[in-house]
């Protein structure tokens, strides 16, 4: 039998919460400023297992820093916020620099950091569509490249991508054709890094369904029923029924598992 590189070794930890522990390390969570997102919730998952947190944000810093004072009171583990913009590279490589110097190493990062469509190719503009391809695809792709020379230099790491279902079928009935080809590029983003980092890191991806974190509620209450109607479970999901699934890529559980995609979606692609 081949040896394993060193990324891949088999954890010494036999125990399952030995395995699930995040003790002493330190996870990065992008797009974390919201009361009850994903990322927050992944934040969360992570501190409660012990890891301590670096969260960011784009313009909510109050929100950021709300959050960084309950993940500190809560789960006692250390956590800072930082503003960061994932569609400017120079701005991500600061990030990761700052996260460096601050809390002394980066073991797991989570890429979750997104925009949602606010329209189909025709009605909407080339700058719109640059918008969302920019955040959602090229942005986490930035975040990749910036995080990986860490990674690689440590010779292990957990990248893990929030994508989503959008990212394996079109959604029905709105139109956001950018958003389901940046997340399909997520998914494939992830088997490809698992590919391309295979001797000192693993990247995997999640992908939700529709999750109840107040930004579709704008949205008529008809669309929402139908959406809820496609849904086997018979409704959205809670952003806090994701948390096992990062909790669980972060950590030491899934050693064996890279190039993987988590769809949790209350069942909506079986149909």
């Amino acid at each position: 039998m081949s040896q394993a590189v060193k990324g891949n070794a088999v954890p010494k930890a036999s125990s399952l919460l030995d395995l699930l522990s995040l003790k002493g390390k330190v996870v990065v969570v992008t797009g974390a400023s919201g009361p009850r997102g994903m990322g927050i919730e992944a934040a969360r998952g992570c501190a409660e297992m012990g890891a301590d947190i670096a969260i960011t944000y784009s313009s909510r810093k109050e929100g950021a820093e709300k959050n960084v004072a309950e993940l500190t009171e809560k789960y006692g583990v250390k956590a800072r916020a930082y503003k960061a913009d994932v569609g400017d590279f120079e701005n991500v490589q600061k990030l990761v620099a700052d996260v460096i110097r601050d809390f002394g190493q980066i073991d797991a990062f989570i890429a979750n950091a997104g925009a949602t469509a606010n329209g189909g190719v025709l009605e909407s503009s080339k700058e719109e569509w640059d918008r969302v391809i920019n955040t959602d695809l090229t942005g986490t792709a930035y975040c990749a490249k910036a995080i990986g020379p860490h990674f690689k230099q440590r010779g292990r790491g957990s990248l893990v991508i929030t994508a989503s279902m959008s990212g394996h079928v079109a959604n029905y009935p709105q139109e956001q054709t950018s958003y389901n080809v940046a997340k399909a590029g997520c998914i494939h983003l992830a088997k490809s890094l698992a590919n391309e980092w295979r001797g000192f890191a693993r990247v995997n991806s999640i992908s939700p369904g529709y999750i109840d974190t107040g930004l579709s509620d704008f949205i008529d209450q008809e669309t929402q029923d139908l959406w809820n109607s496609m849904i086997p479970v018979g409704r959205p999901g809670d952003a806090k029924e994701l948390k096992g699934a990062y909790v669980y890529l972060v950590s030491d559980a899934s050693s064996y598992t890279t190039g993987t995609d988590i769809v949790i979606d209350g069942g909506y692609t079986t149909r």
